[in-house]
């Protein structure tokens, strides 16, 4: 019984600007402008990482080992903010052949966090082949508009982009950067998702 994600498109979208991140860091010059934009990214991925959840749109595969292993979504939105809609179910059937399955056999319940998904009690199942990753649950999980992600990790993001633009070697003399800000992960925890198993 295994489960993980992977994401069908790298990060596209940020939640806070370029022109925010150096009103941040107050840097009126656009020699360093495609090195911030990289941190804005890296720090994204923190947040995403630290909180288990996707912020802007993409689709997320879940590779699962069995039909258990469907039932509770690994990646959820942020709390309050984003959306969560099934894109396909897809598993090796007994020939070991990707098969699709009908959407229309699933309830998708995005209200929970982390997102659930159940079978309709008239349907069954699908036998699958013995393999690992035998089913892959798609779906399309994140914020459309970057207006609309919580203040809070838009706030973490900058401390984080301030953090790496301070501190760009692993040791800095009189500092300790090897740990999350404290005030960042103030700000992440009302939104992190703990799920049991990966």
């Amino acid at each position: 019984m295994a489960r993980f994600t992977t994401f069908q498109q790298a990060n596209l979208t940020t939640i806070i600007t370029l022109a925010e991140a150096k009103i941040h860091l107050r840097v009126g010059d656009s020699g360093d402008d495609a090195y911030i934009t990289s941190l804005i990214f890296a720090a994204q991925n923190v947040i995403e990482n630290y909180c288990n959840i996707n912020l802007m749109s993409r689709t997320i595969i879940q590779n699962c080992d069995t039909w258990e292993d469907t039932k509770i979504l690994l990646i959820s939105p942020p709390a309050n903010s984003g959306t969560v809609s099934l894109t396909s179910v897809q598993y090796y059937n007994t020939t070991n052949v990707l098969t699709t399955d009908t959407l229309a056999n699933y309830i998708l319940d995005s209200g929970s966090t982390p997102p659930r998904l159940e079978l309709k009690q008239d349907k069954t199942y699908p036998k699958t082949y013995e393999r690992n990753s035998a089913i892959k649950i798609s779906y399309l999980c994140g914020q459309l508009q970057a207006s609309r992600i919580p203040f809070a990790l838009k706030q973490a993001a900058l401390i984080f982009v301030g953090q790496f633009y301070e501190n760009r070697q692993i040791d800095v003399v009189g500092r300790t950067v090897g740990t999350i800000p404290t005030a960042a992960k103030f700000l992440m925890e009302p939104y992190r998702i703990q799920t049991l198993g990966c």
